[in-house]
């Protein structure tokens, strides 16, 4: 059987459209009442990366997630949110300032923080993803800029709990390592729907400093892989190029070729989108194979503090798995030769003080 994924119009985050848009989604693919059964506690997954209120465009919309949480009611069964963000803030501030704690107040839901951490194969996830019946996952369609693209099958490493994830990025600070980790976590909490957010994109230097997209979109599928690879083509990516994606496809866990996906509701030629940028750390990724194989290992990027925007929050300096950061109130300072290029910083940043620079052949090369 092919895989389904659901386009569907969706241009504004006002509930009413959300919630009608998230519907006629999942009924595309058969509707979340042949999913989601009655007394089923279920785990609603979005990507909170930080405490950033919901117009700046870096987590998941909490409308988006509410739709599920009423969505799943209407099923009978139990919605629970829970996301485990990296770098240095708490859960609860998280939660707090992204708009969730008020969301889960308004619809007297339970919001999920990490009480104990169950080991597998070395990976540390938070317990409660192993303590639901099924799992919805709420990705945000974004770039990143270790993994280009962040979609559904990135979106769980949230399952994996709070700072050990500067310690997954420390033993796998490499793309081609760190994509597989993240299908290590992604194979062990496979969620049994998925519903992204591209009501507003983000592309460029993403997951939190990239350029906002009207995209007006929302995607659902049963098939993570499926949703990441109509992802690609949607921005014109070959999803081969994606190593997450092709990395879960060849453990058999999703389908990535567009033969084997069927597309419902509104086609890809029409949901196509337009000049979408990807990281400058990664665009050597739209170059014919011969160039990347040739010129890929001497193009470099790496960090650095704009110390102008730099609030001193210190998240950054904390987050580092290297301790290869110094803020103070008179510099901002990076040692290189203990930054491995994870990302971490630029990923955490929630001012945007954190920029990519390329060196000259990166320069030379217009990317």
């Amino acid at each position: 059987m092919k895989s389904r994924v659901s386009i569907v119009k969706c241009n504004s985050y006002d509930f009413e459209e959300v919630f009608q848009a998230a519907e006629k989604a999942f009924e595309f693919i058969g509707g979340i009442s042949s999913f989601i059964k009655n007394g089923e506690k279920v785990l609603i997954k979005p990507n909170i990366l930080s405490g950033r209120p919901p117009q700046d465009g870096v987590n998941t919309h909490v409308d988006v997630a509410r739709a599920c949480v009423r969505l799943v009611k209407g099923c009978g069964a139990i919605p629970i949110i829970g996301d485990s963000p990296g770098g240095s803030v708490s859960p609860k501030e998280v939660y707090e300032t992204s708009g969730f704690s008020s969301m889960a107040k308004d619809e007297g839901t339970e919001l999920a923080e990490v009480k104990d951490v169950r080991m597998i194969d070395g990976i540390p996830f938070a317990s409660y993803f192993f303590e639901c019946d099924k799992i919805i996952s709420v990705p945000k369609m974004k770039t990143h800029s270790l993994t280009t693209l962040t979609g559904a099958v990135k979106n769980m490493f949230g399952a994996v709990s709070g700072l050990n994830k500067s310690e997954c990025h420390k033993r796998f600070p490499k793309p081609e390592g760190f994509s597989r980790l993240l299908v290590d976590v992604f194979e062990k909490v496979r969620p049994h729907l998925v519903l992204m957010d591209a009501v507003i994109a983000m592309d460029g230097d993403g997951p939190a400093a990239g350029r906002l997209r009207d995209v007006g979109l929302l995607l659902a599928s049963q098939d993570s892989v499926a949703m990441d690879s109509v992802f690609a083509y949607l921005i014109g990516i070959d999803p081969y190029r994606i190593l997450t994606t092709k990395e879960a496809a060849m453990r058999g866990l999703g389908q990535i070729d567009l033969e084997n996906i069927e597309i419902l509701g509104q086609g890809l030629k029409d949901s196509f989108i337009k000049n979408f940028k990807l990281p400058s750390s990664r665009i050597v990724i739209k170059l014919p194979d011969f160039i990347v194989e040739t010129l890929a290992g001497f193009v470099r990027f790496r960090p650095y503090i704009k110390e102008e925007a730099c609030k001193r929050c210190m998240i950054c300096q904390k987050s580092c798995p290297l301790s290869a950061i110094t803020i103070s109130d008179k510099r901002c300072a990076m040692d290189y030769n203990k930054c491995i290029r994870c990302m971490c910083c630029h990923e955490v940043c929630p001012y945007g003080a954190v920029r990519l620079r390329r060196n000259i052949l990166a320069r030379a090369m217009g990317l």
